[in-house]
């Protein structure tokens, strides 16, 4: 990668950091080495915490007026929606139908170093353990026990992660952002903008 190149990643990569640091102002709580892609909405972001080593990808949506709580590690694919909220529907005292004006909140917990595929969907009041795998297009309706691998309408258990290997490379520190991106410096991986420019960079096209 020439010179030129990575003086335009690097002037883009901060206008990108300046618009995430105001959303990231109005949560509750973010991490550090925290990214989301663009096209994300989140409502109600003083009720989202979002530790570190997180990455969410294009068209992220969080429906946060019930709470939204996501781990440290955790992979976001593109297009995921995240819902706390429902229209009550089914009371005793309902009002009108289909439902009434009423609104259902439920917290949402995603925790540390899950990885969700594209397209998932997340209902209120779930909460997803430590570790889980949630395959693409799944709707989860149901808590995801730590180190299920879920996949599905609704989401169901298909196997279950080795928990040794797991436990051994968290303990080593071995978390995947951590280890090759550090957004709030540059949307590189590690050893790319780490690399001293070589002689006759700035000249290349």
């Amino acid at each position: 990668m020439n010179f030129l190149t990575r003086m335009k990643i690097a002037v883009s990569d901060r206008r990108w950091r300046r618009k995430l640091g105001k959303t990231f102002k109005t949560m509750k709580s973010v991490g550090r080495n925290v990214h989301l892609c663009p096209g994300y909405k989140i409502t109600s972001p003083h009720n989202v915490t979002i530790g570190d080593n997180t990455w969410a990808g294009n068209n992220l949506l969080i429906r946060a007026e019930g709470g939204v709580t996501i781990g440290s590690g955790v992979v976001l694919s593109s297009n995921v929606e995240i819902w706390t909220s429902n229209h009550n529907y089914d009371s005793e005292d309902l009002k009108t139908i289909p439902y009434d004006t009423r609104m259902k909140l439920k917290h949402v917990t995603i925790g540390d170093n899950v990885w969700v595929g594209t397209r998932v969907l997340f209902v209120p009041g779930v909460t997803v353990g430590e570790g889980a795998v949630i395959g693409m297009g799944s709707v989860v309706t149901k808590d995801v026990p730590p180190y299920a691998v879920v996949g599905g309408n609704p989401a169901k258990v298909i196997k279950y992660r080795d928990k040794d290997r797991y436990e051994q490379l968290k303990a080593e520190g071995r978390i995947y952002l951590d280890d090759q991106y550090d957004y709030d410096r540059s949307s590189l991986r590690k050893r790319e903008w780490r690399r001293p420019p070589k002689d006759g960079d700035a000249g290349k096209p």
